[in-house]
């Protein structure tokens, strides 16, 4: 070897050291190991995120079966959930418990602040409790807690466009599928004639979306093993029941669902997690057309699913995945998908999570430590003994934006709301529609990860109530607050 081509082999020896050396092998999630919620665990079922005392910082609610009660960590705002005891603040939402399922954090009554409805399933009666401030008070003579009711989750929107939010109850065993209408000052009135209320107890998940851009929420009903259900919204609480395609037809047992933009091309798509079959991804054209997906790794790829969340783990740019498997296997590990930014994935295959073969049931996210990157809560429920997950969100040297809604014509919280943001020449586009996957919520806050972009060229939002609001040059690196026609 001659000594010009000793010296260039150094060089790209050195080179390589560098690269080596500068490479972020950390794992993008470590788990949390501070107070009672990292020992915390059993028969866990949804999971809810919400900033009860709008303080900026999201508290957590769990809600627990087979006889334990439910749990909430209040977020101190410093990196800490600290578990409400007897006696504590908010302790009025603990002692509760025993058969609930689905948590909902949302203004009911549309006086601005996030109250708390739980779904049970018929042990006992469905529970709703309203925020006073600095406490809550449980309502017990209402419609949505009828002693007869049976259910898993709630899907809650805007579905008349009218300013308050309807809901959607999905029935279990003992009853069909109800819908409820706002009436305006806080109470209900079920629909029982509607094409929505239907169903014999079959129906595990809801997820509601607007497919096709007319503002309005359609709803996506899961099965176990029965046909799932599709409805379009018609407006003014009138839906057209989808009767034919492969949304209806590919059969199993539906334990999950969601609507997402994750190919980043305007409109929302559907993925359906099957517990015990591959899951399903409908892509949509832009006009509410929804064609099955049969290749890539969320389609091929099989693991009991059930509670997932969606969201830019990264803050790359583009919505990743994580999957809870909701039946106990010691192989049956829970997945995290990496968006690649073309609408394709792969397996996240460092860090905790793949070695964690827990019995999932909901997941959801929340950016609980607010340093600008989405933190997960994990619910398992399996053997009795397992205790839930909370993975921090490890990130760093990439820029994001966060945004929380305030609505004036719309529901309080904007439900419904479609947020478009433009930079680089690239359009990202966020919907705010915090129930995800099973018996789970969301925090309100829609994330937007920036990569190494440092500008915002410009913020729309077009609200439920037809209000488009334009922000021009919004900060990044920030959790900001939106109010309609502000």
């Amino acid at each position: 070897m001659t000594k010009s081509n000793h010296l260039q082999l150094i060089l790209l020896l050195l080179c390589l050291n560098v690269a080596i050396a500068q490479k972020d092998t950390s794992p993008l999630f470590v788990t949390y190991d501070k107070g009672r919620i990292a020992t915390d665990g059993g028969f866990t079922r949804g999971v809810g995120w919400g900033d009860v005392d709008q303080d900026g910082a999201p508290e957590l609610y769990t809600s627990n079966s087979s006889g334990q009660w439910n749990a909430m960590y209040k977020n101190n705002g410093k990196g800490g959930l600290n578990k409400i005891t007897v006696g504590k603040p908010f302790a009025e939402l603990i002692n509760k418990g025993g058969t609930s399922e689905g948590v909902s954090w949302v203004d009911y009554d549309n006086d601005g602040d996030l109250d708390l409805y739980l779904c049970s399933r018929g042990l006992e009666p469905n529970q709703l409790f309203q925020n006073d401030g600095d406490k809550f008070k449980q309502i017990e003579n209402h419609a949505l807690v009828d002693d007869s009711l049976s259910t898993s989750m709630a899907c809650w929107a805007d579905y008349d466009l009218d300013g308050d939010l309807d809901v959607f109850l999905i029935g279990y065993r003992y009853n069909g599928n109800l819908f409820y209408e706002n009436l305006g000052d806080g109470n209900f009135r079920v629909l029982p004639n509607h094409v929505l209320s239907e169903g014999q107890g079959n129906a595990r998940t809801c997820a509601c979306g607007d497919a096709n851009g007319d503002g309005q929420a359609e709803i996506f009903v899961g099965n176990a093993r029965q046909p799932n259900l599709y409805y379009r919204n018609l407006g003014n609480l009138n839906f057209e029941k989808i009767a034919s395609g492969p949304i209806i037809e590919d059969l199993g047992y539906a334990y999950g669902s969601s609507w997402a933009d994750y190919d980043d091309d305007g409109d929302l798509d559907l993925f359906v997690a099957n517990f015990d079959k591959e899951n399903l991804l409908f892509n949509n054209d832009g006009k509410g057309q929804l064609t099955q997906v049969n290749e890539g790794i969320l389609v091929n790829e099989k693991g009991a699913s059930k509670g997932h969340s969606w969201g830019d783990y990264d803050n790359d740019g583009d919505l990743d995945l994580y999957i809870g498997s909701g039946t106990y296997g010691p192989d049956m590990y829970n997945f995290l998908y990496l968006n690649d930014g073309s609408g394709d994935f792969e397996s996240y295959t460092d860090g905790l999570i793949p070695h964690h073969a827990d019995t999932t049931a909901g997941v959801a996210h929340a950016d609980f430590d607010r340093d600008g990157d989405l933190d997960l809560f994990v619910a398992n429920w399996g053997s009795g003994d397992q205790i839930n997950r909370f993975y921090i969100n490890k990130t760093t040297g990439k820029n994001w934006a966060a945004f929380r809604l305030r609505g004036t014509k719309s529901n309080t919280y904007g439900i419904g709301a479609h947020l478009i943001l433009r930079l680089s020449g690239k359009e990202m586009n966020r919907w705010m529609y915090p129930i995800t996957g099973y018996g789970s919520q969301n925090d309100y806050e829609l994330h937007f990860g920036l990569g190494d972009d440092v500008k915002i060229d410009s913020l729309i939002v077009e609200w439920p109530s037809g209000q488009v609001d334009t922000y021009l040059n919004p900060e990044i690196n920030k959790h900001s607050v939106l109010t309609e026609g502000d």
